[in-house]
């Protein structure tokens, strides 16, 4: 059987139109239909040989046709099927690559591929679509391995030119061997932001008026794999964010933050783990120090859905003496879903914080509760709505209930509930790979049930957000 040809005599690096991804892409554009092509075009495997027998030949029949209807699930049952059925062929195992590459099944798409490198007939084909699957599960340097392979093979040439061009999308000379990724990656940001209420005061109260600024907000992030990959790997990442205020300065804040990431998978489940160090000032001095463990797992539900949970364990410590009634640990218990569209995607989650603080005994006061229990609901929507153009639109309601009541002074009592509401539209367009520029608007209002005056916490505030991101 002959390997499947690709008509791309008339591509050119233009023509082409093949987005591959950058070494500072965060996602892993769709390859065009050039290349898409050669991993699901089946038409030149449908030859089955007058040796199969005739469950195992009917159900392989079968699956090249729900195939070529695009009903790959179908597709996959049939070609399951004829294996049982006694059907061992490179041609069935090639047909259920592709099937499983088609549901999004990427690591058993990946484990049947790798059978077919040891056919002279598919074995180009093979290291190609490991190129493929590879990119799409952000294994950019394994990417530039399995393409570097199928260049040097030279069965095929029309392939070796798939290859090379692939190559080249990923900054890699196709007659070198080396690794081009850099070892770090990450993006600067920066932005000019109007906040209408810095101090989170209650304007709906008599002679009270919030103070509006303009701050500067500075961030950038960075990270390497120590080793492996984000399939079986471990990570660094670091992070440096500050606001500054023009007039109110006395509410400028910045963090320094940590990571080490572990990356595995169980069978179907993606596992992270993770351990992380923030230090975090405020008003130019020390704050609070938080020190954080936490588990991450994410399978699929279906072709287009992800069941998603984290458990977060931290334990805040105060820096400054003044703030040690904040001392103590913090729990978050996070379950989610997350749905893909063909423009976009919606994530889902619920999440539960407990907090087990130090709280505060004073004498005006004698005791002031900041131990929440806290609920909160959260939709995010992200959807492509033109060339290089992305729309965000996030909604959150947190419920936080402080157990204990605050002892006023007198010996009075009260209990303090908050519900809090948060609305952002984000709006960004990107120009080539390492630029994009945003505009973003925040709204919170919260409710409380302390409305005292002077000592109110129900507050609303606006934020209205400028700037540009440069990624590396």
């Amino acid at each position: 059987m002959s390997l499947v040809t690709v008509n791309c005599s008339t591509m050119s690096n233009t023509s082409a139109n093949l987005l591959f991804p950058g070494k500072s892409s965060p996602a892993f554009p769709v390859f065009s239909r050039c290349m898409v092509v050669v991993i699901v075009l089946v038409s030149g495997l449908l030859l089955a040989t007058t040796s199969m027998a005739d469950n195992s030949s009917r159900y392989f029949n079968e699956g090249i046709k729900a195939s070529i209807a695009g009903d790959y699930n179908t597709a996959l049952q049939h070609f399951k099927k004829a294996r049982q059925a006694g059907l061992n062929t490179s041609v069935l195992d090639y047909n259920l690559a592709v099937s499983y590459y088609k549901l999004q099944q990427y690591e058993s798409s990946r484990q049947t591929f790798s059978k077919l490198t040891d056919s002279p007939t598919f074995e180009q084909l093979a290291y190609f679509n490991l190129g493929l699957i590879a990119n799409k599960q952000k294994d950019e340097a394994t990417a530039i391995r399995w393409f570097q392979r199928a260049y040097r093979n030279r069965s095929n040439e029309k392939l070796r030119k798939l290859a090379a061009l692939a190559l080249q999308r990923l900054g890699v000379s196709a007659r070198k061997t080396r690794r081009s990724v850099p070892d770090w990656t990450g993006s600067v940001s920066s932005a000019l932001a109007r906040d209408s209420n810095v101090s989170l005061v209650n304007e709906e109260l008599a002679g009270v008026t919030g103070e509006s600024d303009t701050a500067v907000n500075l961030s950038t992030t960075a990270g390497r794999w120590l080793k492996g990959n984000v399939n079986s790997g471990v990570r660094l990442k670091l992070s440096a964010v500050m606001r500054k205020y023009g007039k109110l300065s006395q509410n400028n804040d910045s963090q320094l933050s940590a990571r080490i990431l572990r990356y595995d998978q169980l069978g179907e489940w993606k596992v992270r783990l993770g351990g992380s160090w923030d230090e975090i000032y405020f008003n130019g001095s020390e704050y609070q120090r938080v020190v954080s463990a936490d588990v991450r797992v994410r399978a699929a539900l279906s072709l287009a859905s992800q069941f998603h949970f984290r458990y977060k364990l931290s334990r805040v410590q105060a820096t400054d003496a003044v703030f040690d009634y904040l001392d103590g640990w913090r729990q978050q218990f996070r379950v989610g879903l997350q749905h893909k569209y063909t423009a976009g995607k919606t994530r889902y989650y619920y999440q539960l914080e407990l907090n087990n603080r130090e709280d505060r005994l004073g004498i005006t006061n004698p005791f002031t509760r900041y131990s929440p229990t806290r609920h909160t609901l959260r939709i995010t929507h992200w959807r492509d709505i033109a060339s290089h153009w992305r729309l965000r639109l996030d909604g959150r309601f947190r419920f936080s209930d402080y157990n204990d009541d605050n002892i006023l002074a007198g010996n009075v009592s009260e209990r303090r509930i908050d519900g809090q509401w948060r609305i952002t539209t984000r709006m960004s367009r990107t120009f080539g790979r390492r630029w994009e520029v945003f505009v973003q608007h925040g709204l919170t209002k919260n409710n409380s049930s302390i409305d005292l005056e002077n000592f109110s916490k129900s507050y609303q505030r606006s934020i209205l957000k400028v700037g540009v991101n440069w990624f590396f």
